[in-house]
């Protein structure tokens, strides 16, 4: 995936500041050229107390095996939107929050040797995901409560009840994203699930 500065300032919202929006699409070219991914992280994530906000990463996430029909509590990142999940605002049915499970890159490697693929691609991929190139995979450094770095994949996603996770006794903020982090996720995840350009033309032909 690449990015275009001018493309970067139209998509940047309207009330940063002027040098707020400079600063965030330095660090945004400078992630996507391979640069310092320590920009994806905020160092003030206590500021936000218990707060979830989507691209927080916590504990005590509910995960449902496909295979065994297991739960079992993961760490995941949150994609549903903040407002959406916050306790304050009033539902007419219960909230669910929206996630998808933090996985180590040294295990996500470890599947793809398992599955056969070079060495040399295997450093290739892991460039790109650094780089946040791969467009279905979103990488996370080590940082905050999290002393490795980790992927998420937006093709492994599960969702549960706010109120089952606030209950959970293993929940734990881990990190929230810094501006960039949560641009560059927030682009990202438009460019994975809503891509205009699919080049497929949905108008019906009737047949002959």
């Amino acid at each position: 995936m690449t990015f275009d500065t001018d493309t970067l300032k139209q998509q940047i919202p309207y009330y940063l500041t002027a040098e707020d929006r400079r600063v965030l699409v330095d660090e945004l070219k400078v992630i996507s050229q391979g640069g310092t991914a320590e920009y994806l992280l905020s160092t003030h994530h206590d500021s936000f107390g218990e707060a979830m906000l989507q691209g927080d990463g916590w504990r005590g996430f509910m995960l449902f095996s496909f295979n065994s029909g297991e739960a079992r509590s993961v760490r995941g990142l949150i994609l549903s939107n903040s407002c959406d999940i916050d306790p304050s605002n009033p539902r007419d049915l219960p909230a669910r929050v929206t996630f998808a499970p933090l996985v180590k890159l040294a295990a996500y490697v470890d599947l793809l040797r398992k599955s056969g693929i070079s060495q040399e691609r295997i450093e290739a991929k892991i460039k790109a995901i650094k780089s946040q190139k791969t467009t279905n995979v979103f990488y996370i450094p080590a940082g905050n409560f999290l002393s490795e770095d980790y992927v998420v994949r937006f093709d492994e996603i599960h969702s549960m009840p706010v109120a089952a996770h606030s209950d959970n006794s293993d929940r734990q903020k881990l990190f929230t994203l810094s501006n960039t982090g949560f641009y560059m996720l927030v682009l990202k995840l438009s460019i994975h699930f809503c891509r205009f350009q699919e080049k497929l033309n949905r108008k019906h032909v009737p047949e002959t």
